[in-house]
């Protein structure tokens, strides 16, 4: 072989993983009135690859059930799975999973609606990488709300000044990766998405952000609804900490926390003059707030 040969083989690209068969995996509970619009979503995808969805109905009260029947009907790829042990979503999406037929498995959810090209874009990802996040649009759905300006991938910053992670709603990987890890924690009382993907990444895989990859999330409708899951994050934040100090979590600095205490107290006024972007802002916040010090009680620790 002269030199000339040995330079192309040098260059030569290693081939990609071969096409892959794909679940989508999507827990269900009580989204009769959301569902619908993602199942109709993900029957509009445009994917030239194998693939199904996996609808997991978690103890739904509602016709959430209903809804998925008459979706079979038109979509032959479209599998009804029940979780009926316990209500939580980490348990609906190891169901899922392992119902699921697919070499890479796709989460996203019940009250979502997954954007032209998400399906494609998700599984040519995985061809690459065993751990991807799609990117979060919260426009389109939540008009009236607090939104961020642009879409937001929580892949490319660390979260809690520790690691990156891939929401819940977004989040694809492998099979092999998905198993060696043990699947979701179901211990774990909310953010099972975060714990998920730090034990991920301790163990080797990192997170790949995949911007092409849009779903329009959806926030809760009501101001009660909202505060009850953001005192879930704070209390979650608490958990996270206990499992992961030892690996290099840290908490919040006394500084961070008197400048976030001030700073609710400082927008108090605004909210009685009836500012409508600084009251649901400071909803978000003190429910937040209320949740670490819930959490902390709980899990004996400190983390505000």
């Amino acid at each position: 072989m002269d030199r000339e040969e040995r330079d192309e083989e040098e260059v030569t690209p290693a081939c990609p993983r071969r096409r892959q068969l794909v679940s989508v995996i999507i827990p269900v509970y009580n989204a009769a009135a959301t569902l619908g619009h993602q199942l109709k979503a993900l029957k509009e995808q445009e994917f030239d690859g194998s693939w199904e969805i996996v609808a997991v109905d978690n103890q739904s009260a509602d016709d959430s059930a209903t809804v998925i029947r008459q979706y079979q009907q038109q979509m032959p790829q479209l599998r009804f799975v029940q979780a009926t042990d316990k209500q939580t979503a980490a348990y609906a999406r190891n169901v899922g999973a392992r119902a699921a037929k697919g070499d890479v498995f796709l989460f996203c959810d019940a009250d979502d609606v997954v954007a032209p090209g998400w399906l494609a874009a998700m599984a040519d990802a995985l061809e690459q990488h065993d751990f991807v996040a799609g990117t979060i649009d919260v426009a389109l759905l939540n008009e009236g709300k607090v939104c961020p300006p642009k879409p937001q991938n929580y892949a490319t910053k660390r979260n809690l000044h520790f690691l990156p992670f891939a929401c819940g709603a977004v989040l694809g990987l492998s099979r092999e990766a998905f198993e060696r890890v043990g699947g979701f924690n179901e211990e774990a009382p909310i953010g099972e998405d975060v714990e998920l993907s730090w034990r991920l990444q301790l163990q080797g895989y990192p997170l790949h952000p995949v911007p092409a990859a849009l779903i329009h999330y959806r926030y809760r409708e009501t101001q009660q609804a909202m505060w009850k899951q953001h005192v879930q994050y704070g209390e979650a934040h608490a958990y996270l900490y206990t499992q992961f100090a030892g690996h290099g979590m840290p908490r919040p600095s006394i500084k961070a926390v008197l400048h976030k205490y001030r700073e609710m107290v400082t927008n108090l006024p605004l909210v009685l003059k009836g500012n409508a972007k600084v009251k649901e802002q400071l909803l978000r916040k003190t429910a937040l707030c209320w949740g670490r010090v819930r959490g902390s009680l709980a899990h004996r620790t400190l983390y505000l």
